[in-house]
């Protein structure tokens, strides 16, 4: 894999999609990654569906910080109907960096996606 490129895997269980992150994620390749979130929150308001995505980022190498910036507009659209989006298995200091430029809005991380799901469902996000 180059270093600059991100490579995109969307996984779908029961209502939740899963999008596998593997890469980096920078200004050169995020418009990927943007289409596809807009994409998906576009369907599931299209089907009268909450949003619920989880970003599987165990093999991100690099994330901008105007990037994770996106990533925190995308979960408030999605925390907007009802939804959320997810981080599982987030390198410790990227998930540094995304709570300092959230600046005390919660990003949701999770040490991995099991977890991550489970948490859809304690906050009483129903299918």
């Amino acid at each position: 894999m180059g270093m600059h490129q991100l490579h995109i895997v969307a996984q779908r269980i029961r209502d939740i999609e899963i999008i596998h992150l593997a890469g980096s994620l920078d200004g050169g390749n995020f418009a990927n990654l943007a289409g596809l979130l807009t994409n998906h929150l576009r369907t599931f308001q299209q089907n009268g569906a909450i949003p619920q995505l989880v970003l599987e980022c165990s093999e991100i190498t690099y994330i901008g910080s105007t990037e994770l910036k996106a990533l925190l507009d995308f979960a408030h659209i999605a925390r907007s109907h009802g939804g959320d989006v997810k981080c599982a298995r987030l390198a410790p200091t990227i998930e540094q960096v995304i709570n300092l430029i959230a600046n005390g809005d919660p990003f949701d991380c999770y040490s991995d996606v099991p977890t991550a799901l489970a948490a859809f469902r304690e906050v009483g996000v129903a299918a």
